[in-house]
């Protein structure tokens, strides 16, 4: 069955949502983050206008869910107070009042970046990735979003007889995962390229090891660092990773 995705589907974080994509809601801003500066640094994409950026949506995007129960989400801020505005600066500066209730945005009113779980054929278990507008970088969204997507995939998948899981077939928001509800994976990787030192430390932070430099089949054979879940084995062959590790070394950049 095609997959569709939901207009309900969210998960939170403190500052965050993490929803799908839908079309045409969020053409322009796929446009504007695959050609950022801070995108194109490392990634090559054909996304440039608005009318490819809704066929990816509409069309590449659903295919990754519909095969592995996962995929891009839209990464969007919760509050508007968060809300950078023209010239770099938060509204967020025009609450002093810390007892106001902020105003709450709906999933996906307003995106900032993207986080992804995705497996290509290689491998058993998806790799964790984000990107971010550049006025949303360095404020430690990228860390928040993948250790919500992380959680999300390792925990464990909702018991169909659980008290959880009935109450969750009578409501009306029943796709938005409860707590402690998730995907059930084994694993998670974190693959970036070997000089980008803030991916790499975003992996880090999301509380990724380091393993090594490996050339990836999912990246035609092109030297990457990889970063996986804590307890994962050693042998990551297990996983799909069949070349051998390299002697190159990624030199650690401070932590900021």
């Amino acid at each position: 069955m095609p997959f569709v995705p939901s207009p309900t589907f969210h998960l939170t974080s403190p500052r965050l949502y993490i929803s799908h994509f839908h079309a045409p809601q969020h053409n322009q801003f796929l446009v504007d983050l695959y050609t950022s500066e801070l995108y194109t640094k490392h990634n090559k994409t054909n996304v440039d206008t608005p009318e490819k950026a809704q066929a990816q949506i509409e069309n590449w995007m659903p295919g990754w869910h519909e095969r592995n129960g996962y995929g891009p989400y839209v990464t969007s801020l919760r509050f508007a107070r968060d809300i950078v505005v023209e010239g770099g600066d938060s509204t967020a500066a025009d609450n002093d009042d810390n007892e106001k209730p902020a105003a709450l945005l709906k999933p996906g009113q307003v995106p900032i970046g993207i986080v992804t779980l995705m497996r290509g054929a290689h491998y058993t278990v998806p790799d964790c990735g984000f990107a971010l507008l550049p006025a949303y970088a360095g404020k430690g969204y990228a860390t928040e979003a993948g250790k919500r997507i992380i959680k999300y995939a390792t925990d464990p998948k909702p018991s169909p007889t659980s008290e959880v899981a009935s109450a969750a077939s009578a409501d009306d928001d029943n796709d938005v995962p409860r707590e402690g509800e998730g995907l059930g994976l084994e694993g998670v990787f974190g693959f970036t390229s070997s000089d980008n030192a803030d991916s790499r430390k975003v992996c880090q932070r999301i509380g990724l090891e380091f393993r090594g430099i490996y050339p990836l089949e999912a990246f035609g054979g092109e030297m990457s660092a990889v970063f996986v879940l804590p307890g994962m084995q050693a042998d990551l062959s297990v996983y799909g990773i069949k070349a051998a590790r390299t002697d190159i070394t990624v030199r650690e950049s401070p932590g900021c």
